[in-house]
């Protein structure tokens, strides 16, 4: 795993979204979120937050892509460097 996505998943998982459970493969992070979370609302307030934290990063910028979701449905978010 590269720096900048070991500093995404750090500072996502020092958020405390309740419920949330977040990992990573070899290319994106995936969050998987509650059932009873509306998925939509989710993505906008996500949107917001990433743009916040995004200035806590000290690692060199990559492209980084986000598939958040749950067994209902999912949406996927790139952050592009």
């Amino acid at each position: 795993m590269n720096a900048y996505k070991k500093e995404w998943i750090d500072l996502l998982l020092r958020q405390n979204y309740p419920g949330w459970l977040i990992a990573d493969d070899r290319n994106h992070i995936f969050i998987n979120i509650p059932e009873d979370q509306d998925l939509e609302v989710v993505m906008v307030d996500f949107k917001k937050k990433v743009r916040s934290l995004s200035l806590k990063i000290k690692a060199k910028p990559d492209k980084l892509g986000f598939f958040i979701g749950n067994s209902k449905d999912s949406r996927f978010y790139e952050l592009n460097a």
